[in-house]
């Protein structure tokens, strides 16, 4: 159904898929980057008629066709969004791995495969999962190593020595609870405002835990439910312990009050988020920032200038 159905919608991928899975992890791509508004859905849906394509010797658009852009041919803003558009563009460039919050990357994915195919939305998630080999879209974007998301991000967007994967994902040790950050979008304060989110998940998880604690104080000393309860009682405790790691790791790198430049590259900006991204780079590049080893960059000159850089 999936190759039947998105086969014949326009594709943000300049080659076409040769294989399901292929088939299913562009689709996911497409539908993450309509959410940030990289992509415009409206071609998707058929509201809007593929644009034709330029003169192979005229020069390079600032966009590319499919990209959600204005009459100047440069990407849109949140704040510059007509309100007739048919889906809600994340306006900061954070989603959360939350089931429930508003922003959780899952429903909001959702939300794309419902405009695209109504009815059926909820059969091409079940035939998408069973391609991709996993129980839910959820647990393929929590997967970090191959055969998920990430992994498959990471690919997508590198070449040669050229590693600028654009969809970002900050992670729990556990992988209970993670941040996905849009890099064209991240500026000073977009670490700042991701650690508010991890701080409210915090906060309502341990609100969660005095509530469980004074049902448990009120349920006995034995039996099967009191069993029950003190078992979810330990797994809520070590999932706050996991949230506290999160923040504190997080709140490290907003620290350090970075501005991104993003003519330094991926791999440079996201180098202080190394405790929290799932990938070996932002590791390596950080140790090569603090030997001085890119001095001409934005991100190195301010860590100089905080005298992080060994001299």
């Amino acid at each position: 159904m999936i190759k039947q159905t998105f086969s014949d919608r326009p594709s943000p991928i300049n080659k076409p898929p040769t294989d399901p899975s292929s088939v299913v992890a562009d689709l996911l791509s497409y539908t993450l980057g309509a959410i940030f508004g990289r992509w415009d859905v409206r071609y998707a849906t058929g509201e809007r008629k593929p644009p034709e394509l330029p003169d192979p010797f005229a020069p390079l658009p600032a966009c590319s066709p499919g990209m959600l852009q204005g009459d100047d041919g440069l990407p849109l803003e949140p704040h510059e969004i007509p309100p007739d558009y048919p889906l809600a563009v994340d306006p900061d460039g954070i989603l959360v791995d939350d089931e429930g919050h508003p922003d959780d990357i899952i429903a909001r994915i959702r939300d794309v495969l419902a405009l695209i195919w109504g009815d059926r939305a909820d059969a091409i998630e079940k035939e998408a999962c069973e391609i991709l080999g996993v129980k839910s879209l959820r647990d393929y974007f929590r997967k970090p190593s191959a055969g998920g998301f990430w992994d498959d991000h990471v690919k997508r967007y590198s070449k040669s020595r050229r590693k600028a994967p654009i969809y970002w994902l900050l992670q729990s040790t556990r992988k209970n609870y993670a941040i996905w950050i849009y890099y064209p979008r991240m500026d000073g304060d977009t670490l700042y405002k991701a650690l508010r989110y991890a701080k409210d998940k915090l906060a309502m998880e341990a609100r969660r835990l005095e509530d469980l604690r004074k049902e448990r104080e009120q349920s006995g000393t034995g039996g099967a439910v009191v069993k029950k309860m003190e078992k979810e009682i330990d797994g809520q405790e070590a999932f706050i312990s996991e949230l506290h790691d999160f923040v504190e790791k997080l709140e490290r790198a907003a620290s350090l009050n970075l501005i991104p430049e993003h003519d330094d590259g991926v791999v440079l900006t996201i180098a202080p988020l190394r405790e929290l991204v799932p990938w070996n780079e932002p590791k390596n590049y950080w140790d090569e920032l603090i030997e001085g080893k890119y001095e001409w960059s934005s991100i190195g000159k301010q860590l100089a200038e905080k005298g992080l850089v060994k001299r």
